[in-house]
Parts: C-alpha cells; sequence; structure tokens
C-alpha cells in the first residue's frame, strides 16, 4: 500500500560571494527551489534570508553558505559563514537608525530560529524554521 503523505524533505545548498549581491542571489536561489510552496511563506522566506545573508556579508567572514531544508508545508533555511561573531538581537532600533532591526524581523516572522556553533567547525550557522500558515 502507497501513502499519500508529505514528500520527503529536500535539502539543497549553495555557496555565496562575500559581497553586497548575496542576498539577492540568496532570494533568487530560494524562489527558484520553494516552487510549490505557499507564495506567502517563500516571500517571508526571502525577507529573513536576505537579513541572515546581508548579516554575514557585513559581520561574519567567507565562506558563506545558504542551505535550504523543503519540508512542505514549510521550509528551513540555514545561513553559515566562518567567522566567530555571534548574531545579537538589538533592542527597539530608533526611527532614523537605518539598521538593527535584522534579527528581529527573524525573531517576529520565523516559526523558530537559532545560532548554531561547534568546535569541530569554524564559525557559526544562523537559522530559521517556517511553517505553513494554512
Amino acid at each position: 500500500m502507497t501513502g499519500s503523505g508529505s514528500p520527503a524533505p529536500v535539502t539543497t545548498s549553495i555557496d555565496l560571494p562575500p559581497s553586497p549581491d548575496a542576498a539577492a542571489l540568496a532570494r533568487r536561489y530560494l524562489a527558484k527551489h520553494a516552487e510549490g510552496l505557499d507564495p506567502d511563506l517563500v516571500y517571508d522566506a526571502q525577507l529573513l534570508v536576505t537579513e541572515l545573508v546581508a548579516n554575514a556579508v557585513k559581520h561574519g567572514q567567507p565562506a558563506i553558505t545558504l542551505q535550504l531544508r523543503l519540508e512542505p508545508p514549510g521550509i528551513g533555511v540555514r545561513v553559515h559563514d566562518d567567522g566567530d561573531q555571534l548574531p545579537v538581537v538589538p533592542g527597539d532600533a530608533a526611527p532614523d537608525q537605518p539598521s538593527g532591526r535584522g534579527l528581529r524581523i527573524v525573531s517576529t516572522l520565523a516559526s523558530e530560529w537559532g545560532v548554531e556553533t561547534s568546535p569541530e567547525t569554524l564559525g557559526k550557522t544562523v537559522w530559521f524554521q517556517l511553517r505553513s500558515y494554512e
């Protein structure tokens, strides 16, 4: 008997350049691989991946890797960089402050998120999960 449950999760990854266009590359990569997911979920995932990749470019160290785990109807995203500076969720940013809201946005929209380090590997991984809005 064949089950008609959810499809098996699919994991894919890409190395990103440590440059200002890395976030745009990450958004396109996510959109290409997330076809079939709820468009609102994909939009939110693109917003959050933009924040994580921009942080990796600005505060991290090369190499930067984006990993997607498609678990319909949800998605998991991991952004790894080789830097040792851990991200900090800042307090409220002043209205005229041009930055400092990225991780607050991630913590608000993501179903779950976190930061991982390992003594065996260089750097850190910032990750989030988005579950279906249905």
